[in-house]
């Protein structure tokens, strides 16, 4: 056990075309709605795009359509190791030369994560033929994706069925963190912004897909940390907001700096961050771009619930997360799922539902969709643009 580690135990698909046109972005995507259902529910594969509790928002043709646009800009990659260790996935932005800031390419991935987590926790997957169908529906799923998967660190070409297996039957949680211990995320990749994504249209339409996918990912049925090293900005600290936890290093810093570039949250931050800190704090970190520094402020406002060294925030989300794992841990020595006494998956499951139900997810929706009109009406002006090309110019050296 790492016993470094502050812990405040406090608890507070679709298909896409197999080709678009390349046009531009200057030729818009029609409206898009992520509160309406492009499928009846009679539909034979609604069950796989709704999950089955209330609160789910859905994700329409449209934003898969959108999915497949961005999925051609910028570089970078998601992944996801299915079995980082027993009942704990981890998922890694990986943009290490750009702070592992988000590109297209990356948004769209994510939303490729979810689908994949939504379909391997879905619980009306019990039997046998169930899992035949899941590596059907997995294969399907991954085919025009580039999320790299690994089991254990190492990578793996396809999930065979004993893996999809483990993951259905024992998948309670999931890390997210940033690669090679840089920054959690910097934010949007401003280098692939500024030719593709700096128009009010392409701002409200990676906008929706962002909203639509943290969202699903805050409502799936398995528990979630932030393990944040480093810097976490603008857009990378709203990637922090969607996850249950957060274990954050003395030296991480979390700063919400979208006023200083002329705009406001796009991706559901403030209205996630309303659920975390009180509304005065959640004021002053959005208006001001004040930051949190280290962990211990971040825990003290009740923003993280665990503090690490530096370099070490995947090991104490880890450590954090062992509770949700195991009624009685192994003891040293013992290896494998078999050693110590597993907690009931689908109880704690149901528990993550039962908590997700609970949310005010109504107010979330309207906060949501008015972040993101009011991002369409910031983001590309001739501010904002300002803004970003003095943000993504050279520094000059002392």
């Amino acid at each position: 056990m790492l016993r470094s580690f502050t812990l405040a135990r406090r608890l507070p698909t679709t298909s896409t075309p197999a080709s678009l046109p390349t046009n531009s972005w200057k030729t818009p995507i029609p409206a898009l709605s992520i509160l309406t259902s492009s499928l009846p529910a009679s539909h034979p594969h609604h069950h796989q795009q709704h999950r089955n509790y209330a609160c789910q928002i859905h994700h329409p043709t449209k934003l898969g359509q959108l999915r497949a646009k961005l999925r051609t800009f910028g570089q970078g990659h998601i992944e996801l190791d299915i079995h980082h260790s027993p009942g704990l996935a981890l998922l890694t932005l990986t943009n290490p030369d750009k702070h592992n800031a988000l590109t297209g390419k990356m948004m769209a991935e994510l939303a490729d994560c979810v689908d994949f987590l939504e379909t391997v926790t879905d619980p009306k997957r019990k039997d046998k033929e169930d899992t035949l169908e899941l590596e059907e529906d997995v294969k399907e799923l991954l085919k025009s994706s580039g999320l790299v998967l690994k089991k254990e660190g190492k990578a793996v070409q396809k999930l065979d069925q004993d893996a999809l297996k483990t993951l259905k039957d024992g998948l309670v949680g999931i890390i997210v963190t940033g690669s090679q211990h840089k920054s959690y995320c910097a934010g949007l990749d401003l280098s692939a912004a500024k030719t593709t994504l700096l128009t009010p249209q392409a701002g409200s339409e990676m906008a929706a897909l962002m909203v639509s996918t943290l969202t699903r990912f805050m409502r799936l049925p398995i528990i979630s940390i932030a393990a944040v090293e480093k810097a976490a900005i603008g857009g990378g600290a709203e990637m922090t907001t969607f996850c249950d936890h957060r274990c954050i290093t003395e030296q991480a810093k979390i700063q919400f700096v979208q006023t200083q570039m002329g705009v406001v949250t796009g991706w559901g931050g403030s209205s996630r961050l309303l659920n975390l800190v009180s509304r005065s704090q959640a004021l002053r970190l959005l208006g001001s771009a004040e930051p949190i520094r280290g962990g211990q402020e971040a825990l003290k406002l009740g923003f993280a619930q665990a503090v690490s060294p530096a370099g070490k925030a995947v090991e104490g989300a880890s450590e954090y997360m062992q509770q949700y794992v195991w009624e009685r841990a192994p003891t040293t020595g013992q290896q494998g799922d078999d050693a110590g006494a597993r907690r009931c998956v689908e109880a704690v499951r149901a528990m993550k539902r039962i908590v997700s139900f609970g949310l005010d997810c109504e107010r979330i929706d309207r906060v949501s969709e008015l972040e993101k009109d009011l991002f369409k009406g910031l983001w590309g002006s001739p501010d904002n643009l300002a803004r970003v090309e003095a943000a993504s110019a050279p520094k000059k050296k002392k």
